[in-house]
């Protein structure tokens, strides 16, 4: 009896899988397992990395010192102590927070996740509360 169950469990689930197949937040292609890129759309995102502006998260080509900001948070100082995105927000990064915030695709939810406290883990632990700025869609703190 419970070998049958486990068939139809794993019949069910094939089944669904061929008529609902996971496809890229991207572009659309079919992909491995949900949530996931295909190659592709993979290599277009781009992570943001240091060096960058202390206060704003701004990447810079290299390595300016430390201490060292951006013309926008000196020339306009924000109302935040500091920000960090996760990744450039290009066509797939903003394919998949269109498709998290309007299309209900929260298997984008975990990944997404993960990359921002990959981001922000510097910040997590000085941080007295962590907003959405709406100013730049950064998370700050």
């Amino acid at each position: 009896m419970r070998a049958l169950k486990l068939f139809l469990n794993r019949l069910a689930t094939r089944v669904a899988e061929i008529l609902f197949p996971s496809l890229c937040p991207g572009c659309g292609r079919i992909v491995a397992a949900p949530g996931t890129l295909c190659v592709a759309c993979w290599q277009s995102v781009r992570f943001l990395e240091r060096p960058w502006c202390e206060v704003m998260g701004t990447p810079f080509p290299h390595d300016m010192g430390a201490g060292f900001l951006s013309a926008e948070a000196i020339a306009h100082p924000p109302p935040f102590q500091r920000a960090r995105s996760a990744v450039g927000y290009s066509d797939v990064a903003r394919s998949m927070v269109q498709g998290l915030k309007y299309r209900d695709q929260t298997d984008l939810a975990p990944w997404m996740a993960r990359w921002m406290v990959r981001a922000g883990s510097e910040l997590l632990g000085d941080a007295d509360m962590i907003v959405r700025s709406p100013c730049t869609g950064r998370a700050s703190s």
